[in-house]
């Protein structure tokens, strides 16, 4: 039975969004790295495949009906307009969230549509939390002429801007900071202003005190996943975190760009900031979480990532576009600060006669 008594977010609605969208459309467009459709382009759906308990599938075959089956053994149909009317009452309940049983924060119901995702055999609203495959997709591939089975992520703009990285007690990074006295400490600690943050790291930097990039992460696993894309990765992201209190906006395009000014890092060639970012940024879109311990640099989300638009509008990057995929995270996400009252950061502290400050790790995309 489907179960939607907690509720779910917006998010997690928009998973069945696109289940029903797609099923309805019976294909998904390419998008350019502007989010823009690209008309020309677009691959088949023969079916989408659920599997809401583990080694149990039910393929959701496409088609003017849409034809339900686990393994081979025929479940149910229903015609396919069924799927675009579930699609519009989806989109309004999640765009305006407005049904009153709340039952945490952030989280709605829609018990009007318990009949609907009963019949066909639906009994989750999300995927697995512990992968970054949302959705899986059995696709003609255009280009090859096969048929391949592909997993993709699913990021929704519908009500809410989503996140890339969810900050966590994971996503601290620790800095040393030289040239601090207890003065300094308390005194930049009492800063509370609006944008407290860039300006205590500020305060910082007039006094003098100079911050010193860890070797590696407080979080070994994050450590660890980070040198899977690339072995100095755990220090570029904390040079781009730290220069991203200076940036206005902090867009990661802008903080990049300020990285390769003044090239920390010391390389010949200052547009290896921008591949490394670009490469890490997909990989948290993929497959990698900060605390994965199985994450082995493989992509879960092998097939690419699925945008559901504002507007409702679903479209994708498949994995022949993959440098399109890459320029749009990296033109349209920022470093985002998470709530300080969340997350043990953001003071300097002093630990072992060392002057230190954990700064937090959160990428958003932009409005």
């Amino acid at each position: 039975m489907f179960n939607e008594d907690r509720g779910a977010n917006r998010g997690e609605w928009s998973e069945l969004y696109t289940f029903c969208y797609i099923l309805s459309a019976g294909k998904l467009h390419a998008a350019d790295t502007e989010l823009n459709r690209l008309e020309g382009i677009f691959f088949p759906v023969i079916k989408i495949i659920r599997e809401e308990i583990e080694g149990q599938k039910i393929d959701y075959r496409t088609g003017e009906t849409i034809r339900v089956f686990h393994d081979d053994t025929f479940l149910c149909e229903l015609p396919r307009s069924q799927f675009d009317e579930i699609t519009n009452v989806l989109y309004h309940k999640i765009l305006t969230k407005n049904d009153n049983s709340t039952s945490r924060e952030g989280s709605f119901s829609i018990p009007s549509l318990v009949p609907f995702f009963d019949s066909i055999h639906v009994n989750k609203i999300k995927a697995d939390s512990t992968k970054k495959r949302d959705i899986t997709l059995q696709l003609h591939d255009v280009y090859t002429g096969i048929d391949q089975e592909c997993g993709f992520s699913i990021k929704s703009f519908i009500g809410a801007d989503p996140t890339l990285l969810n900050s966590s007690d994971a996503t601290n990074i620790v800095y040393e900071i030289e040239n601090c006295t207890d003065e300094i400490m308390e005194e930049v600690n009492n800063i509370n202003t609006r944008h407290k943050i860039v300006d205590r790291i500020q305060f910082l930097k007039n006094q003098g005190c100079r911050f010193i990039i860890p070797d590696r992460l407080e979080s070994i696993q994050f450590d660890t996943n980070l040198r899977y894309v690339d072995s100095s990765m755990p220090q570029l992201i904390a040079y781009a975190l730290l220069y991203s209190y200076g940036i206005r906006g902090r867009h990661s395009s802008d903080v990049i760009a300020r990285l390769a000014d003044e090239n920390p890092m010391n390389y010949a060639d200052t547009d290896i900031y921008s591949y490394k970012f670009k490469k890490l940024l997909a990989a948290f879109a993929l497959g990698m979480t900060p605390t994965d311990q199985n994450w082995k640099g493989v992509e879960d989300a092998n097939g690419g990532y699925i945008t559901v638009k504002r507007d409702g509008e679903v479209v994708c990057y498949y994995l022949y576009q993959r440098d399109e995929f890459e320029k749009y995270l990296f033109n349209k996400t920022h470093f985002d600060t998470p709530s300080t009252s969340r997350r043990d950061a953001f003071c300097v502290y002093k630990d072992d006669n060392s002057y230190k400050i954990k700064l937090n790790l959160d990428i958003r995309f932009n409005r």
